[in-house]
């Protein structure tokens, strides 16, 4: 069980469907250790993030299930960055 998200997270949703299509079958390691690679690359300090990985499995449709990452404190200055990082390496953030 995880704690409570800070109210000042930043919460991105990721479909399990692409993250399979670019990592393969069940492989949700490799693509949380790309998002925490893509954070690196991003923020110059991110020891000072708390990263906290969910998975949304609640809608009966599998094509609605996502990896949830909520990244606290993310500054604006590095959201950018951030999911330029993510795009490059396969990524791609739903809703934004």
């Amino acid at each position: 069980m995880h704690p409570p998200r800070p109210v000042s997270a930043r919460t991105y949703r990721f479909a399990l469907r692409s993250i399979e299509d670019r990592f393969g079958a069940g492989n949700f390691d490799d693509a949380g250790d790309a998002i925490v690679a893509a954070l690196r690359d991003a923020y110059d300090q991110p020891e000072r993030c708390a990263v906290d990985f969910s998975f949304d499995t609640a809608h009966a449709n599998p094509w609605f299930h996502a990896l949830v990452v909520a990244i606290d404190p993310l500054p604006e200055s590095a959201h950018a960055g951030f999911l330029a990082r993510l795009t490059e390496v396969g990524l791609q953030p739903e809703g934004l």
